[in-house]
């Protein structure tokens, strides 16, 4: 191995673990926001805070859906199995990083953890 190998297996080492750090701890929003879509249309929308704890109930064609809003995490709680025939909504688990979502695809129901700044212009093009 060459002194340039070396250097050249430090660098990518180097940046692997930077993004590894950077994927991990940074630029985690403090203004994250979840938007439940069904077809198409937001049908709620609100911030989501560390401590808190709540329910949303949502009428659905197949049936009512509980949104369970826990510690500054999100899921849809289990259910009858006639609202989600294949319950992979309901496998998903909690959700809380940004850009993380629970898809029913029966119901058309889209939750999205999203930063307030989404919601406004991201570029400018001349």
């Amino acid at each position: 191995m060459t002194k340039g190998d070396r250097q050249l297996l430090l660098l990518l080492v180097v940046v692997s673990l930077s993004l590894l750090a950077w994927r991990t701890w940074g630029f985690h929003s403090s203004a994250r926001r979840v938007r439940v879509v069904y077809d198409g249309q937001v049908m709620l929308s609100f911030g989501l805070k560390a401590n808190e704890s709540r329910t949303y109930q949502l009428q659905l064609p197949g049936g009512v859906a509980d949104l369970e809003v826990n510690n500054g995490a999100v899921r849809i709680s289990p259910t009858s199995k006639h609202f989600c025939p294949e319950r992979v909504c309901f496998r998903t688990g909690w959700i809380k990083n940004q850009g993380e979502s629970i898809i029913c695809a029966p119901n058309k129901l889209v939750i999205q953890i999203v930063t307030s700044l989404e919601d406004g212009i991201d570029a400018i093009s001349r």
